[in-house]
């Protein structure tokens, strides 16, 4: 599907990044941007295709010249909520070649069973944690649970993107960790997915919504039809989502991401209630709802009136919006040692967007008006793979807080530097509050 200029985002995130790439140089590059994927006994573990299953939704949205298929993948597929066909077929429905790769296209391998990695990158995981780099751990890892292999696919796209299409110098060069389940500190041992949450209010299904029902979707709960999802967002999905939300497809243009949403949870065996409202300051559920809140959205009032409200919990994540922001993340959980207002003080007063060169050439050129300009310099950019990465940390957070009733608060993350993570633990008000439901037997 050909794109406006305005609904081009991942071209306005060159355009309006380091180099200022003009649009058609923004265009060139990314058309150019392939992807080998390859994997060997990770590709039969449950972590290993959560990992490629998130590294096929994410790459074929961040590699418009083609995600390719450098592997069997004949693997029966294990993992979480889908059909358990050969992993192949799942890849190759979420926009996977079986063609042969241009010969410029990089690499990702997942799995710590390959030593090294020419033009491209490995990525595993080690218990909760994901991490990506070019040489493979001395010693093995831990077997990876499928939050794991969601981190680490996520992260794996983002590395390889970073280094091919952003053109960071930094990319691909040392070996990143972060683990879901603890950010910024060591993982905690004795947390494990034997106990899921059974019930999950979501607000917001944009980029990061999504994001979190798709790690949903790969938990291996013994029967989804045991879960309830709120899943509420008043909004229509547009085509510049395309791009930046992992679960979006054309056919979602034009409807509301809520009952979208609500059809592919549905279709994985999920039971769904459609909130198509929105939730504003002093809006309570009811002792029957679900008492899990899992929030992405961008409206301060939203944000500030979801905390504020009676839920067990709340996990609200956050993500930069600008080119130096875009790996950046930040989670909050309610009620915590701080009140939302000083999660979120009243911000400053932004100046209006101006416009840079390569906004400035195209109207002189006639290519797009002045209106649209402006729109693109004001509107928040952002990948998908990180948006993963910030899910993942909810839904992990959400999971430890059934099992050992603890949570981490706030934590704080770059991805282009996993090292400068931190995080703060809390405990939920009482223990054992939130219901749950069983794995599959193995957990």
């Amino acid at each position: 599907m050909n794109l406006s200029i305005e609904d081009d985002r991942l071209a306005h995130l060159l355009m309006r990044g380091n180099d200022h790439a003009g649009y058609d140089e923004a265009r060139r590059r990314l058309d150019r941007a392939a992807l080998v994927l390859t994997a060997g006994a990770a590709a039969g573990l449950p972590w290993g295709q959560a990992a490629l299953l998130t590294v096929a939704e994410c790459g074929v949205r961040m590699f418009p010249g083609g995600v390719y298929l450098g592997s069997d993948f004949g693997d029966t597929t294990v993992v979480g909520q889908f059909g358990r066909w050969p992993l192949r077929r799942h890849l190759e429905l979420a926009g996977c070649r079986t063609t042969n790769a241009p010969g410029h296209a990089v690499a990702l391998h997942v799995g710590a069973d390959r030593r090294r990695v020419q033009n491209g990158a490995l990525c595993w995981a080690d218990g909760w944690a994901g991490l990506v780099g070019i040489e493979a751990p001395a010693d093995r890892p831990r077997t990876g649970n499928e939050i794991g292999g969601v981190v680490a696919g996520a992260m794996g796209i983002g590395e390889v993107f970073r280094s091919t299409v952003l053109r960071d110098k930094l990319a691909c060069r040392r070996t990143s960790r972060l683990s879901a389940s603890s950010p910024g500190c060591e993982d905690v041992d004795d947390i494990n997915l034997a106990y899921l949450p059974a019930a999950y209010w979501m607000l917001g299904l944009g980029n990061l919504g999504q994001a979190a029902l798709w790690t949903i979707g790969l938990l291996p709960y013994a029967d989804p039809g045991l879960v309830s999802l709120f899943l509420q967002d008043a909004d229509k999905s547009e085509l510049g989502n395309l791009a930046i939300q992992v679960l979006t497809k054309p056919d979602w243009i034009g409807r509301k991401k809520a009952r979208s949403a609500a059809s592919w949870a549905e279709k994985h065996g999920f039971g769904t209630t459609i909130i198509e409202s929105r939730f504003v300051e002093g809006t309570k559920r009811s002792a029957d709802e679900p008492g899990l809140m899992l929030v992405g959205v961008d409206n301060l009032a939203a944000r500030r009136a979801a905390a504020n409200s009676n839920f067990d919990l709340v996990l609200d994540a956050g993500l930069g919006a600008t080119p130096p922001e875009i790996f950046d993340i930040r989670i909050h959980g309610f009620p915590g040692t701080r009140l939302p207002e000083q999660a979120w003080p009243e911000p400053n007063v932004h100046p209006e967007a101006s416009l840079d060169a390569s906004l400035q050439e195209l109207v002189d050129a006639g290519r797009i008006d002045l209106c649209g300009a402006l729109t693109i310099a004001g509107r928040s950019l952002g990948v998908p793979s990180t948006a993963v990465v910030a899910a993942a940390i909810q839904v992990a957070q959400a999971c430890r807080a059934v099992s050992d009733g603890g949570f981490f608060d706030l934590a704080d993350v770059t991805l282009v530097n996993c090292r400068r993570a931190t995080g703060r633990r809390h405990a939920l008000a009482r223990p054992g509050i939130l219901p749950f439901r069983l794995a599959r037997s193995g957990y």
